[in-house]
């Protein structure tokens, strides 16, 4: 039988052909102790997946919800194993190979939903996505393969044990591309570390984190809430990205001529390289604030300072590691620093050693 998914951050759903089959897939997945969800349109709608006017096709009773990360693995996992097939819904527009783990077919092009390019206004501002990239964060868009290294260009006189050594991860002489099989290992790494992250971001509790947030914001001297970045044009100062939605902030310093309105419109349309995803090992890395986008920023506060840096630390010391995204200790000399003392000295980690439960 063919089985339509659906995926988004919080949710995955998968859509039976009727509702009777839907009810005995339901009813086996449950006797054998897989997590099987009522489905909820709230997370594709949020996601921007049903189109005007289709609201109607989502009809709960031939769809359930496996949720994510390890379950939605081993749900999906145990229909294709009893001989299903998953094929992706005609709403997902940015697909890949994979969900969570297990193999979905991608239907041809005339039966899928052309992608649509994203368009808001954001914070007083006009926020667009791309074909490639929407204004929120996915699993599908996340860790694209990108071929050429954007690490620092080197060679091989400067250490020619270490150049051989990582020789088979190239496919160039010049260590400037990488084979398609390192993309590979590079892209399953980046999406177990996702996975890890929307695990603990769903462990998160939501009055905490807003406690522990309003703490951080009230200890810090002229910290206002924005609604207008335009305002921030040219202000240089501290900041606060709140993303709500997955319990989580990022604090920043900028004396950047362009002032905090610049340096947020760079976190919402940067990206990370596949090979910068991962920074240390995949059960420890932080995803980077310049992975989500526009959308995923829901609140930001703002402080002007005559030093922004001299402030970065002291705030970002106010709140729990647990709830930030931040990958590295703040201050102007960090990188210096790193020099130093080592990256491991500087480096920021998501603790695991107290993994949140299902």
């Amino acid at each position: 039988m063919d089985l339509k998914i659906t995926s988004t951050p919080r949710a995955t759903h998968v859509w039976a052909p009727s509702v009777q089959q839907a009810s005995e897939l339901r009813r086996e997945l449950t006797e054998y102790g897989f997590l099987v969800r009522d489905a909820d349109p709230w997370e594709l709608d949020e996601a921007g997946l049903i189109p005007e006017g289709q609201q109607d096709e989502f009809d709960p009773p031939r769809i359930f919800d496996v949720a994510i990360g390890a379950d939605a693995n081993a749900t999906l996992q145990a229909l294709v194993d009893s001989g299903h097939r998953l094929v992706w819904h005609r709403w997902q527009t940015r697909l890949a190979r994979k969900v969570w783990g297990v193999s979905v077919v991608v239907p041809p092009m005339k039966d899928r939903r052309a992608p649509a390019i994203d368009r808001a206004e954001h914070f007083g501002l006009k926020v667009r996505g791309s074909r490639e990239l929407g204004l929120r964060m996915t699993r599908e868009t996340y860790a694209r393969i990108n071929k050429r290294s954007s690490l620092t260009a080197w060679f091989r006189e400067e250490d020619p044990e270490l150049w051989d050594l990582l020789d088979e991860r190239y496919e160039d002489a010049e260590h400037r591309v990488y084979t398609d099989e390192w993309c590979a290992a590079l892209q399953a790494d980046a999406l177990e570390n996702f996975d890890l992250n929307m695990a603990h971001f769903a462990s998160l509790d939501r009055d905490e984190f807003e406690q522990a947030l309003q703490l951080a914001i009230k200890s810090q001297r002229g910290m206002v809430e924005i609604t207008d970045l335009t305002q921030w044009g040219g202000v240089r100062g501290l900041y606060v990205m709140v993303l709500d939605e997955y319990r989580q902030a990022y604090v920043g310093a900028t004396d950047h001529p362009g002032g905090i309105m610049t340096r947020i419109k760079q976190h919402w349309t940067g990206t990370k390289p596949l090979d910068r995803l991962v920074w240390g090992d995949p059960e420890t890395s932080i995803i980077s604030i310049d992975s989500f986008r526009a959308l995923d920023t829901t609140r930001i506060f703002a402080a002007k300072t005559a030093r922004s840096f001299d402030g970065e630390n002291p705030l970002l010391d106010r709140f729990p590691q647990k709830f930030m995204l931040n990958r590295i200790i703040g201050g102007r000399d960090v990188a210096r620093l790193a020099a130093i003392v080592g990256v491991e000295k500087v480096m920021k980690r998501r603790d695991r050693s107290a993994p949140p439960e299902a």
